[in-house]
Parts: C-alpha cells; sequence; structure tokens
C-alpha cells in the first residue's frame, strides 16, 4: 500500500465554501491535482493506494478525507469537478462531527475529526513515513520500506516545528530535486520511482 497525505493548510472544511477556494488564496485545485495523480492510470485506477487531505481551515477543528482505492472507492471522472462534488460530500457528512470522530462517506472514503499530528502520531509506530525535503536523500537511491507513507504540504511550507517532532521519532526527509514542485508532481515522480522496483 502506498500512501499519501496532503496537508491543506489553507483548505476550507465549510462545503459552500470549496468552490470558492479554487484559483483562489486557499488553491483547493491542489488538493483536486494530487488525488487524480495518486489514483487515475490512462487505462485505469490504481488498486493499492490511499490519500489523506488534512483540512486546517475551520472554524472548530480540522476534517481529514480518507480515500482508499482497496475499499472501493470511485469518482464520477478524472476531472476537478469529480473531486470536488466527493470533496463538498464527505465534507456535507462531517458536518457537526465531535472531535476525534470518525464518519464513513461511502466506499473507499471516511472522515474523521482530528488534524495532520493526530495522523501523523498513528502511523509512526508501524510505517515507514517519509517527508519530501530538498535536503533530503534522493528518492532514486533510497531505499523505501514496505507500505511507505509519504508526507505533503499544499501551496505553503510544513511548519518546522512540526517537522522537528516528528524527525525525532523516525520521519525520514526524502528529496526529489533541487527544484520545489507541486504535490501533485511529487505524487507522480513517487508512483514512477516505485513502480520501477516492482
Amino acid at each position: 500500500m502506498r500512501t499519501f497525505v496532503l496537508r491543506a493548510r489553507d483548505g476550507t472544511t465549510r462545503p459552500e465554501r470549496v468552490k470558492s477556494q479554487i484559483g483562489s488564496k486557499g488553491h483547493l485545485e491542489v488538493v483536486a491535482h494530487t488525488i487524480i495523480n495518486a489514483f487515475f492510470l490512462s487505462s485505469g485506477f490504481r488498486e493499492d493506494v490511499e490519500v489523506y487531505i488534512v483540512l486546517e481551515s475551520t472554524p472548530d477543528f480540522p476534517r481529514t478525507l480518507k480515500f482508499s482505492s482497496s475499499e472501493g472507492l470511485s469518482f464520477a471522472g478524472f476531472h476537478e469537478q469529480a473531486i470536488f462534488d466527493v470533496i463538498e460530500h464527505a465534507l456535507r457528512t462531517g458536518h457537526s462531527m465531535y472531535k476525534d470522530e470518525t464518519r464513513s462517506v461511502s466506499s473507499g472514503l471516511q472522515i474523521s475529526a482530528f488534524g495532520f499530528e493526530r495522523l501523523v502520531q498513528s502511523m509512526l509506530s508501524n510505517r515507514p513515513l517519509y517527508l519530501l525535503d530538498k535536503k533530503g536523500e534522493d528518492i532514486r537511491t533510497a531505499t523505501i520500506g514496505a507500505d511507505p507513507v509519504f508526507l505533503l504540504s499544499d501551496h505553503l511550507v510544513m511548519p518546522k516545528k512540526s517537522v522537528k517532532g516528528f524527525m525525532r521519532h523516525g520521519l525520514t526527509p526524502l528529496s526529489f530535486g533541487s527544484t520545489m514542485l507541486f504535490a501533485s508532481q511529487c505524487v507522480v515522480i513517487a508512483h514512477y520511482e516505485l513502480d520501477r522496483r516492482v
């Protein structure tokens, strides 16, 4: 299983605001592109992928959307509108949640009322975690553990405080080159490099 965690720090948790964030300060199109590149192939759908989208622009607490292709996930198409429709539906399902609550939205999709730190902490003990960092080891030569988790950020840089804390607990920095890329582009590179090793 390959897992991608995208921290969308400006991503809204309000369904009525999802489409207004396209091309604006929230840059929610980054989320859609990441999901599309994580799951879709030119002639199919990857069956061994999870994507967590952590939306942090919220009046109460973050919402984490989990998309899992091995659990029957599907979309109406591989375009932005289809992705945004699913996100809106998930956020409506997650309205008025209690903190730390998780709800099933549909096959392969659930929403949880917790944020990035809680999610990463839950994975640190049993999965190899990799943070994309220009100063990390080159993915082409790095040893990637089984069932890897790749931590990504949207257009905002990951807070250094969060990174330092996780590094002390085994998080590995991984470089995709010296050029700063979009999260969605990093997903393509990760798939490419790991597909070559199969």
